[in-house]
């Protein structure tokens, strides 16, 4: 199995889809018939991430800020955009500042891998390769805007520039990145 950990904001919507309307809210009605509503996905990044999926057969985890509006709320979202593909969990919100310090969001999505049984081997390729055996988990990516992630998951990290310097999100630049670390496993990754 290979996952992507997904983030929204950034990455599925953008600036230049802002300003041509094209990121507007839609209103709809969710599964206990009450009104919901989300911002639209940009066309071009939905094209790109859905031939990411379909070449790759790659799981989606949600790792954006949306994730808090629960997973039965994203996988409508990710119906109603036309999106391909499993979104196979969320993970867990550690955001909020301990003493004056804010949480890496790599944190958490390394916390949602350890719930699942994986773990990063960084010294062992057989140790790694049964973690993936275990698993089935053979590779990942995070594909997000920010960069909080950690130094283990830099191998795995397509980050996605934020605006100004990057108006256009998710774009053909970034899934090339994507696409070649998806093709790998996490042993050609780090070794």
């Amino acid at each position: 199995m290979k996952i992507i950990f997904l983030d929204i904001d950034g990455v599925m919507n953008c600036e230049n889809a802002y300003r041509s309307g094209e990121c507007r809210y839609v209103e709809w009605t969710n599964h206990r018939g009450d009104k919901d509503h989300h911002q639209a996905f940009c066309s071009w990044s939905k094209e790109l991430l859905n031939k990411l999926i379909d070449e790759t057969n790659a799981k989606i985890v949600i790792s954006s800020t949306w994730r808090s509006s629960g997973i039965e709320f994203m996988k409508s979202v990710w119906e109603l955009e036309g999106m391909h593909g499993k979104i196979i969990g969320l993970t867990p919100n550690f955001r909020g500042e301990v003493n004056g310090y804010t949480i890496p969001r790599g944190c958490e999505i390394d916390k949602w891998l350890g719930d699942n049984g994986f773990s990063h081997i960084n010294w062992d390729k057989d140790t790694q390769q049964e973690y993936i055996d275990k698993t089935g988990i053979e590779n990942y990516i995070i594909i997000d805007d920010d960069s909080d992630m950690l130094y283990g998951q830099r191998n795995h990290f397509v980050h996605v520039l934020p605006s100004p310097r990057n108006k256009d999100g998710f774009n053909q630049h970034y899934y090339k990145i994507a696409k070649a670390m998806l093709e790998k496993t996490v042993i050609e990754l780090n070794y």
